[in-house]
């Protein structure tokens, strides 16, 4: 769309119903439709210049010479963006959620699965959430134990009283007594924080075992680390066969495979982890390989610090008012649940 280019508040409203209109129906909108969805009182024939106003910003296109106007991949953005009103969610729907996500449970990942299963029924999408990944848990200790001769045993104690064991493997024998040394700085460093957090300032402050430091944490916390080793908890996967976007088997085929690649749906889960807040991607930006998709992320919380996210993955045209809400909702239970465990 040109920047030079004004939108008028009622090419705004005609946009905003050509949107709800494409997600109710995924059929292209004509302007009697509009005529009766808006109360702009316009004829149609007002509504249909409007239209093709539209349509020479980019933010419309007519898949057919004969046919109605759908919103182009920018015309979804500004929707989204601009005109979007979240659907609350209804009073029921609250207490059903709550019922389902605040069960006792012995596992955090009890919570995570259901969260993907409530995402996804209620959505009818397929629903996406992340585990928090061990590199991303405040640490309370740390100990370095010298099993054999190249091999190192770390042991660490989260915060929330969870033991954590990793091997490491170094080329040379390292005496326990310089392990012990090397244990107890870092655990006056990393008080309350997590490896991924503090990664570089601890090899700064290692002084005369920076080397060895630098050594441990290369193989414990890789320097772009992130969450890839994560776990993802995904549900729903066929609810999308009912999106008529994929109703091609080859098409569809592509989409199933590309959730196979769950290293591609982390790197997009990810990106909101960043941002530290719910962002919406759309079409190109999903970049999952697969066209017509959009997605909703939101990042869940402990103490203050994003851990994980969940987010929902459908057609390009889903029904993002709704999402949204449901997305941010069930967030804020994780986001507690997470502080609790």
């Amino acid at each position: 769309m040109s920047e030079k280019f004004s939108i008028s508040e009622r090419k705004k409203e005609i946009l905003k119903q050509v949107v709800n209109s494409y997600i109710e129906t995924a059929e292209p909108v004509g302007s009697r439709v509009i005529a009766k969805r808006s109360s702009l009182g316009l004829s149609s024939a007002t509504i249909r210049n409007c239209m093709a106003d539209l349509e020479d910003a980019g933010l419309l296109f007519q898949p057919h010479t004969s046919a109605g106007r759908l919103p182009t991949e920018e015309g979804l953005k500004f929707f989204v963006k601009n005109l979007m009103d979240k659907i609350p969610l209804s009073w029921g729907e609250q207490v059903a959620i709550e019922k389902e996500m605040l069960q006792e449970v012995e596992d955090f990942s009890d919570i995570l699965k259901k969260a993907a299963q409530l995402l996804a029924s209620l959505t009818g999408y397929t629903a996406v959430v992340s585990a928090p990944s061990e590199l991303d848990e405040r640490l309370e200790f740390i100990e370095f134990v010298n099993i054999k001769p190249g091999v190192i045993l770390v042991v660490m104690v989260t915060v929330a009283g969870t033991v954590r064991n990793q091997l490491i493997r170094i080329k040379r024998d390292i005496p326990q007594s310089t392990l012990e040394r090397f244990s107890a700085k870092m655990n006056r460093l990393l008080k309350d924080h997590t490896l991924g957090e503090i990664r570089q300032k601890l090899i700064e402050a290692m002084e005369e075992d920076k080397k060895l430091c630098e050594n441990l944490l290369t193989q414990l916390v890789p320097a772009e680390h992130r969450r890839l080793s994560g776990k993802l908890y995904i549900d729903g996967k066929l609810n999308l066969l009912d999106e008529p976007e994929f109703a091609h088997i080859p098409k569809i085929k592509s989409l199933l495979e590309a959730l196979e690649e769950k290293h591609l749906l982390l790197r997009l889960l990810d990106k909101c982890l960043a941002g530290e807040e719910l962002q919406i991607f759309i079409g190109k930006e999903v970049d999952y390989g697969v066209p017509e998709c959009g997605m909703v992320v939101a990042p869940y919380e402990k103490e203050d610090h994003p851990v994980g996210s969940l987010g929902v993955l459908g057609p390009m045209r889903m029904n993002y008012p709704k999402v949204v809400s449901l997305v941010e909702y069930i967030a804020a239970i994780l986001s507690s649940r997470a502080k609790e465990m």
